[in-house]
């Protein structure tokens, strides 16, 4: 029984240990995912699984997935990976037992299970953009029949790898039509997804460089327009500033009329105001505006805003970051200033001012740029000045993004914008580059990755095409082939049938578009055929000849087994055999049963110096003499082992078996024997023997081993003498 447990529990072990193996070879693999595309990746070592659910039942394949979905856990932080590839390893088990080729229980998974239930994960658990919710939904299938074919391939290639006895899914005897169809819709599904991923990379690859050097270039095509434009402004505050000082302390209506004229030249300027050093508006262009404030009661100031209060206590040029305007409007400006002097006096008389509207912002970037990239322009603290229209965001509000992983481009980040910043675009992702002017402005170019991402879907929609028209025409080709194969093949067997039915030793004639293999295996039938015939009538005759001789050689080979080659008695393996006959009969009879184990003492001596001849006649000498001591046929007398011999003697007292065997150990220490040179010597016997009721034990260890106990007490008693265990009245 313990045996039997311990070699259970090995079988159990080795489907066990097998699928461990297996699962942690494609735990490792899925550390190591392929990247295809921003998010996407290539996962390989759920083949792992779906090569354990090809062998073994839904347990090891669900132990399985969830070994090898631990790294996929682990590489994207996705627990919902347990759900959709635990019941993959699920089905395609429960379809293999069904009989069912995993490729296609993997495509009814997917199509009706795996896809549907991974969108609605995407939809109620991922922040994903619809785009690409809808690319990774079909890359999860891509993915999915990718490595199930590699699986499958595996299997197919390598089948006496995996032709062990311990699997649990049944052997399915097949067609060879849906054997052809398979194998080749495993190698075009495997080809056509492997080609489209290598060339789909290297296209995208290609294309992403091309898009990065775009967005790179465009930033610093950016980045010039928006230094001239702040140059060109700078230019004309200082122009202003100078004309001032050469003017001298002059009326205010030649100052007005300067700013006018300077403000006419750069129209870009929203407003332009003179300020003395006390913040008071002194002149404006338009020139309007002043008179207007003044007749309203308000005295117009500027002493609170930064860039005043910077050049008061510089004489450099002034940026200010993006502000809304006050008193000449509230509009998002950004103001360009400079201290102005009237005389040689270090403090400064003044500042001159222009307000940029920051809408003037969108005329230095061509419109055909503003259709296939988005623009965004911020300041210092990153308050947006500029940003194209279609990303929807607020002048003056603090520009932000979330960053997002990307493996795509090298020099771009992919970011997302605040859902509040364009509802419409809210699940749109952009690819991003920043550039920083010398003035400390922020520039931003974005590219729409549903631009990207479009490519890719069609690339997979068209590799699913292909697949979907390969499996169709692999179908067509491969029932074509296998008529073509099995159809000849049908013929030849029902002209063997003929042949044994009718014994028609004529074959009708084969098709004519057979391939060249069958007709030459077709021929060789009835050449084979023929020949059988002919030597049937010969081999029945030799049959009965050989019937009788073999039933000879079998009552001697019967002989050879029982006896013992040597001495002529039955052998230890008639005694292991025949014991419990022995031992039942006298158990019928309520009799007693005796075992006794007899030794030669000394036998190795003897054969060291007589020799082993001499040895061998002693042994047949000792074999004669138990012969005739015990010649009842209820008496059982074996050789158990070189100078051992065995007896079983049934229904005997005590008294008499003691009297039987001490005459047994005087007539062998009788015996006088020779060698080859005819000098004679002695041989002695050691004796023990247990008497006990037959119903002592079944067991013919049981009494062998009391016996030789006994026997090992006569050695130790010095040898050539009987000891004896009486178990008749224990019992």
């Amino acid at each position: 029984m313990k045996t039997f447990s311990l070699k259970y529990s090995q079988e159990q072990l080795k489907p066990l240990l097998f699928v461990l193996f297996v699962s942690v070879l494609g735990f490792v693999i899925n550390l190591y995912p392929i990247p295809l595309f921003t998010d996407l990746h290539l996962i390989i070592g759920n083949a792992a699984f779906v090569v354990v659910a090809m062998r073994f039942g839904v347990l090891y394949s669900l132990l399985s997935a969830l070994i090898v979905t631990t790294a996929f856990v682990i590489s994207f932080s996705h627990p919902f990976g347990y759900l959709t590839f635990g019941l993959e390893a699920i089905v395609i088990a429960l379809f293999r037992r069904k009989g069912w080729y995993i490729l296609y229980a993997d495509v009814l998974y997917w199509l009706f299970i795996g896809m549907p239930l991974t969108a609605l994960i995407l939809f109620y658990f991922s922040d994903m953009s619809e785009q690409v919710g809808l690319l990774t939904l079909i890359k999860q299938a891509f993915n999915g029949l990718f490595y199930t074919s590699i699986a499958g391939l595996i299997v197919y290639f390598f089948p006496k790898t995996f032709a062990f006895t311990f699997r649990q899914q049944p052997r399915v005897l097949r067609t060879f039509k849906a054997q052809l169809v398979y194998a080749t819709s495993l190698v075009i599904t495997f080809s056509i997804m492997a080609t489209s991923i290598f060339v789909t990379k290297s296209v995208l690859n290609s294309q992403h460089k091309i898009i990065e050097k775009n967005i790179v270039e465009h930033k610093q095509y950016l980045q010039m327009l928006t230094e001239n434009f702040i140059a060109k402004h700078v230019q004309v505050i200082e122009g202003a500033a100078n004309s001032l000082l050469l003017l001298g302390n002059v009326d205010k209506t030649k100052q007005q009329q300067l700013l006018l004229n300077y403000h006419r030249y750069s129209p870009d300027f929203r407003t332009m105001f003179l300020a003395d050093n006390k913040g008071n508006i002194s002149a404006s262009s338009p020139q309007q505006l002043l008179p207007g404030l003044l007749q309203s009661g308000e005295t117009p100031n500027v002493s609170f805003r930064e860039y005043f209060q910077a050049n008061m206590s510089s004489n450099t040029v002034f940026i200010s970051k993006a502000i809304r305007g006050k008193g000449f409007g509230d509009d998002p400006i950004v103001s360009i200033s400079k201290p102005f002097y009237l005389t040689n006096n270090p403090n400064a008389d003044g500042i001159v001012q222009g307000s940029i509207n920051l809408s003037n912002l969108a005329q230095i970037i061509p419109e055909n740029l503003q259709s296939e990239f988005s623009f965004v322009i911020s300041d210092a603290a990153n308050s947006i000045i500029y940003a194209s229209k279609s990303l929807n965001l607020e002048v003056l509000n603090v520009f932000e993004y979330k960053k997002k992983q990307d493996i795509t481009f090298k020099n771009t980040g992919l970011v997302a914008l605040p859902q509040n910043a364009n509802p419409e675009n809210a699940d749109t992702d952009y690819f991003l580059t920043k550039g920083k002017t010398q003035h400390g402005w922020n520039l931003y170019v974005l590219f729409d990755s549903k631009k990207v991402i479009a490519s890719i879907e069609r690339e997979y929609l068209l590799t699913f095409t292909l697949l979907f028209f390969a499996f169709l025409i692999a179908i067509a080709l491969a029932q074509r082939v296998g008529k073509q194969v099995t159809r000849p093949l049908k013929f030849i067997m029902k002209q063997l049938q003929q042949f044994e039915v009718n014994n028609e030793f004529e074959f009708k004639p084969l098709y004519s578009n057979s391939s060249k293999e069958i007709v030459l295996l077709y021929d060789e039938l009835q050449r084979n055929k023929n020949e059988i015939n002919e030597h049937k009538r010969k081999l029945e005759d030799e049959v009965a000849q050989r019937t009788n001789e073999l039933k000879l050689a079998n009552d001697k080979l019967t002989q050879l087994a029982q006896k013992d080659g040597l001495t002529g008695i039955f052998n230890r393996r008639y005694f292991d055999e025949n014991f419990s006959l022995f031992q039942k009969l006298a158990f019928r009879n309520k009799n007693s049963l005796a075992v006794a184990m007899l030794d030669l003492d000394n036998f190795k001596d003897i054969n060291d110096v007589h020799g082993h001849l001499t040895g061998d006649q002693c042994l047949r000498l000792v074999s004669e003499t138990l012969s005739i001591e015990f010649s009842r046929a209820t008496d059982l007398i074996a050789r158990y082992g070189g100078e051992e011999f065995i007896l079983v003697i049934n229904q005997i007292s005590e008294q008499d078996l003691l009297s039987k065997l001490e005459k047994l150990r005087t007539a062998i220490a009788e015996l006088v024997i020779y060698n080859e040179n005819q000098q004679s010597f002695k041989v002695t016997a050691s004796i023990g023997a247990v008497l006990a009721p037959a119903s002592f034990s079944r067991d013919a260890e049981q009494w062998i081993k009391i016996a030789d106990l006994c026997l090992y007490k006569a050695k130790n008693s010095g040898r050539n003498t009987i000891k004896l265990e009486n178990f008749t009245e224990l019992l």
